[in-house]
Parts: structure tokens; C-alpha cells; sequence
């Protein structure tokens, strides 16, 4: 009989903690606009993802600027984010236009216009527009 009360006990905590954590769940993705994540807003912008896993970002009042379609998404810096899907990363600008697809294996960031990419194994500069630059 006390192994019965035991493992009662086991189950009602067990299934009450899930369900608290469904909740918790729930309750973050209302604050965060229906969103299981949404992140701080940088140049008026935040990244978001879904429940689907996929990763956008919205304005103050929102409104999706840049649909959640990506695996990953960085913070917006100098008027550019950071956008990954499957492996290659590329460039999307502040009105959710991508300014460079997807198609590097890393692009690091912008610094003086500049910033280095890693391409096929080859690293480079590039300028915002997608063009090989010098240092």
C-alpha cells in the first residue's frame, strides 16, 4: 500500500509539473506576442521564433517586418541582419529585404562598411552590397 501512495504521488507531481511548464510555456508565448522567443529590440527591431522554429523579426508595433522562414537570425547592426537557412548565411536590410542570400558558410561582422565572409573555404572581405572588397 505504500508503494501504491508512492508512485500516485510520483505520477499527480509528474504530470502537474508538465502541465505547469505547458503553462509557463503558454504564458511566455502571450507576453511575447504569440512567439515562444522574442529577443530585445535592436534599431527598432526584434527577432522572433515560432513554435515551428523558424526565425523572423518585428517592429515595435509588432507588425512581422521579416517573415520567420530562417533557421537562425542575428540582431540587426548597422542597418543589417545576419539570416541563416540550413548552413549558409546571408543578409537581409531593415524593410526584410534580403540584400545577399543566403548562400555563405559564415559572414562576420560589419565593421568600417566592411565585414569578413568564409565562402567554399575562402575568406574575404566583402562591402554591404555583396562585393569583394580589400581589407
Amino acid at each position: 500500500m505504500k508503494h501504491l501512495k508512492t508512485l500516485l504521488l510520483i505520477c499527480v507531481l509528474g504530470f502537474g509539473a508538465n502541465a505547469f511548464a505547458q503553462k509557463a510555456k503558454e504564458k511566455a508565448e502571450k507576453n511575447n506576442g504569440g512567439y515562444e522567443f522574442k529577443g530585445p529590440y535592436y534599431e527598432g527591431l526584434a527577432r522572433v521564433k515560432t513554435s515551428e522554429k523558424k526565425w523572423g523579426f518585428v517592429d515595435t508595433t509588432g507588425n512581422v517586418v521579416v517573415k520567420p522562414k530562417y533557421n537562425a537570425v542575428e540582431n540587426f547592426s548597422d542597418g543589417l541582419a545576419r539570416v541563416r537557412t540550413g548552413t549558409k548565411w546571408g543578409l537581409v536590410d531593415k524593410s526584410g529585404n534580403e540584400v545577399i542570400k543566403p548562400t555563405f558558410d559564415a559572414i562576420y561582422e560589419f565593421v568600417n562598411g566592411k565585414a569578413q565572409v568564409l565562402l567554399n573555404g575562402e575568406k574575404y572581405y566583402m562591402n554591404k552590397q555583396g562585393q569583394r572588397v580589400d581589407k
